[in-house]
């Protein structure tokens, strides 16, 4: 029987242990920890087999990135962030995916919607623009970016002259398209100055007239080129519960840091050891408590949806809004945890060379990224008191 994804981020999980200071300090994977990661299959975990790749099942994916996570949250958030930004080439003609996956070494990065647009051609198009927070530009071999249609500078239209009105006029809709090319074609810019998660290089990079063929171009409002259980659901929401996995696992290692330290450390002006306080306590029981009933509510709801969708034609809006649900909520739950433990480490936790300093810098990234924001609970709240679904680019 061959190995599972779990089992291959158990057995990399001391390797990834063991380099996580590198990793903080050179903000990149080394490249003997990404061979390991990419000959395991990790970056194509989540493309199908017909394209080579591993097409494992989410909910066994979620678990692998998880223990990724509670060795180096950089690491599990590259190998997430590629894993699942790679599966747009699936929106690819079939011989293309192929291709692009025939490569052992394929990785891919991207940068979130910024300031880019394309210009359509008979071929192709040309890509212009800015986008930030390319997770794992570093070790990537192709990059992705995505961005709206423009008209050609030479294809627009004088618009016509109109009595003034008193309302604004209509926002057209625009077509958005999402390119992949090879790494070398993008300038990066190293912006990355931060304290938490700085293992993930997250630059930005600009491209400036790029012309990419239609083969590498997709449109992602399409069908793709594969139907499964996978691919029936949104990938802002595939975002939202990984990277949930994420903060679990580093909140895990923080709890486990500090209820370590607690069996020993006696703190300043203090005359018994933290174990034995009842205010650490009680702070450590709630911390557990929050972080189990994270874990149980996010797995509980991805295994849920996983099993209807193999069932299913497509998502629905309740299993759309339930994912959302997980996601955000057990990224704050985790930070919660982390928060409570930190505490109850005292100074210890603020020194670099103790290992819950870094997952504590790492959550509180985590918890600044788009699939946290609070904004979700009302979102989900609009929801069940009866509004209308309103799909969008992360629900």
């Amino acid at each position: 029987m061959s190995e599972s994804l779990i089992e291959k981020a158990q057995r990399l999980k001391p390797v990834i242990s063991a380099a996580a200071d590198q990793i903080d300090e050179d903000r990149a994977l080394p490249e003997a920890l990404v061979a390991k990661l990419k000959a395991a299959g990790f970056y194509r975990a989540l493309i199908p087999v017909r394209f080579g790749g591993l097409e494992r099942p989410l909910p066994e994916y979620l678990r692998s990135i998880q223990v990724l996570a509670e060795a180096d949250a950089s690491t599990a958030w590259c190998v997430n962030q590629g894993s699942v930004i790679g599966t747009g080439t699936v929106w690819l003609h079939p011989d293309v995916v192929t291709e692009i996956w025939s490569d052992p070494e394929m990785a891919f990065a991207n940068g979130p919607p910024g300031d880019g647009q394309v210009e359509l051609t008979g071929d192709g198009v040309i890509a212009t623009g800015r986008w930030g927070f390319s997770s794992g530009c570093r070790h990537a071999a192709w990059m992705t970016a995505a961005a709206p249609v423009v008209d050609a500078p030479d294809k627009v239209a004088t618009p016509p002259v109109t009595a003034p009105s008193k309302a604004p006029p209509p926002r057209p809709h625009r077509e958005w398209r999402t390119i992949f090319f090879p790494k070398q074609y993008a300038t990066f810019h190293d912006t990355w100055d931060v304290q938490g998660l700085r293992g993930t290089a997250s630059f930005e990079f600009s491209l400036h007239r790029l012309k990419v063929p239609a083969r590498q171009v997709a449109n992602m409002a399409n069908a793709p080129s594969h139907d499964s259980a996978f691919y029936r659901i949104p990938t802002g929401l595939v975002f939202a519960v990984t990277f949930a996995a994420v903060a679990l696992g580093v909140a895990r290692a923080g709890v486990d840091a500090t209820l370590d330290l607690a069996q020993g450390k006696l703190p300043r002006f203090n005359n018994i050891v933290v174990k034995d306080d009842p205010d650490a306590q009680k702070m450590m029981g709630e911390a557990e408590i929050r972080w189990r009933a994270a874990e149980t509510f996010l797995k509980g709801t991805v295994d849920r949806v996983w099993d209807e969708l193999t069932h299913q034609n497509a998502i629905t809006s309740a299993q759309r809004v339930d994912l959302r649900m997980a996601g955000t909520h057990t990224i704050r739950e985790s930070a919660a945890a982390l928060d409570l433990a930190y505490t109850v480490a005292g100074s210890s936790g603020i020194y670099r060379s103790h290992p819950l300093h870094r997952r504590y810098q790492d959550m509180h990234v985590i918890t600044q990224h788009v699939q946290a924001r609070m904004l979700y609970y009302g979102f989900v709240g609009r929801y069940f008191l009866g509004h209308p679904f309103v799909p969008g680019p992360l629900n």
